[in-house]
């Protein structure tokens, strides 16, 4: 009998493989740029071209709050600290990306989908930058 193999986005995946290997492989940066396709490709344009989103993601002084809270598991008390951010800013700070996208950082689900975002748009840019 042959080995039962799993085949997605031309990656394939051997039953034996252990799962933080499969998650590596195919969540790795270089795996889903290959999977990046024309048609998910404009539906993710869209998105991030939205004024409100591209103000979030121009605005490198948000961004840079963003990461710190990311990197310090959205708690608000070590970010601000660690940081040497006033709490209060922090927190407009979220509470103004909030505002724009309706997406509460402080929620993991929410936090979730915005770094994916973040994520798209670095594909984005990486997508057009390898067509010109």
């Amino acid at each position: 009998m042959g080995r039962k193999k799993l085949i997605v986005c031309n990656l394939s995946f051997d039953e034996n493989d252990t799962i933080e290997s499969k998650i590596i492989k195919m969540f790795s940066p270089e795996n889903l740029i290959n999977c990046f396709s024309e048609k998910n490709y404009e539906s993710y344009k869209k998105v991030i071209d939205h004024k409100n989103i591209q103000m979030i993601l121009n605005d490198s002084e948000l961004m840079e709050t963003i990461y710190a809270f990311f990197e310090n598991n959205l708690n608000t008390s070590v970010t601000s600290s660690k940081t040497f951010m006033h709490r209060n800013t922090l927190n407009y700070r979220l509470d103004k990306v909030k505002k724009l996208t309706g997406l509460n950082l402080k929620l993991f689900e929410h936090a979730i989908v915005f770094k994916n975002l973040i994520i798209i748009n670095d594909m984005i840019k990486t997508f057009e930058g390898s067509e010109a």
